[in-house]
């Protein structure tokens, strides 16, 4: 197989410890060539030395000014190394010579966000993904700028978008902990929860007769539950578990599980704040106070 077509075939799989030295090689014999600086030089980003990414990448654009892409790359080996303004120059240069680049859009977008500027961040990220709507990046990142513009629906919308595509596993799990974060927020701007005081008691009462292991087993299953997602805003939907007999929704199954953590580890944040509700509860399933 041509060695060039070997190296890229590595770079698709996420394989850059393996075509980094092949790379390498080939630009020992061509060392003026755009294609091998431009792809050593963002493999050596993601292998986590965005220095010598950034001095590939400008031999790269030297050869070639009007390469959009490289200038991409220069700026996200810049945004590594901490130099946002240099990263900023690279991807509004890169949008110059093609205004249409979702990548420069994106990263440029990231930038803006980081720096507060909400309105632009988002204006590019929404571009970005109408380019390129298979990216999750894209749609996370629209997620993150919704959430701090507070709009709840629309970051639940492309939090969900994010889990359809094909993410890795951390950000994965950074769209479910932000959908999480959401229903919290949504939950306790309802004001005191009654209904979440009745299911906190109704764990105690449930509790009395279980071992700390039998809490922890049922509390570390729905926690795994929630990883797939449980929207406590829907009654409606009912779920079952392996080691507690009942028809649950997903509000009362989150109130357990509080519940549960505070029998065995009470300083751990569930990623609900039930503290006065639990407070409630206590007083109506023990109103004496006795142990």
């Amino acid at each position: 197989m041509d060695e060039f077509k070997n190296a890229m075939r590595l770079l698709e799989h996420g394989q850059f410890k393996e075509a980094s030295p092949i790379l390498l090689k080939l630009l020992d014999d061509k060392p003026d060539d755009v294609n091998l600086l431009y792809n050593l030089g963002m493999c050596y980003t993601e292998l986590g030395e965005p220095s010598k990414a950034t001095k590939l990448l400008e031999r790269c654009i030297s050869q070639d000014p009007e390469f959009s892409n490289a200038h991409v790359a220069l700026g996200v080996a810049s945004s590594r190394i901490g130099d946002l303004a240099k990263a900023k120059n690279c991807l509004l240069k890169s949008l110059e010579l093609n205004p249409d680049n979702p990548y420069a859009l994106k990263n440029l977008g990231a930038i803006y966000g980081n720096e507060g500027d909400n309105q632009k961040a988002l204006r590019c990220l929404e571009k970005s993904f109408e380019l390129n709507p298979e990216d999750p990046f894209a749609a996370y990142g629209i997620g993150l700028a919704y959430l701090k513009a507070g709009d709840h629906q629309k970051a639940s919308e492309y939090f969900n978008e994010t889990l359809s595509l094909n993410a890795p596993d951390d950000l994965i799990s950074k769209a479910k902990e932000a959908l999480t974060e959401i229903a919290s927020r949504e939950l306790k701007s309802k004001g005191f929860r009654m209904d979440a005081v009745s299911y906190i008691t109704h764990a105690m009462e449930i509790f009395q007769d279980k071992s700390i292991e039998e809490i922890k087993d049922i509390a570390f299953e729905i926690a795994l539950k929630g990883q797939d997602g449980l929207d406590i805003n829907d009654p409606s939907r009912i779920i079952h578990l392996r080691s507690l007999k009942g028809d649950f929704t997903a509000l009362h199954l989150v109130c357990i599980m509080y519940a549960g953590f505070k029998e065995f580890a009470p300083g751990v944040d569930v990623g609900m704040d039930f503290s006065d509700e639990y407070a409630m509860a206590q007083k109506l399933f023990n109103p004496t106070g006795e142990e």
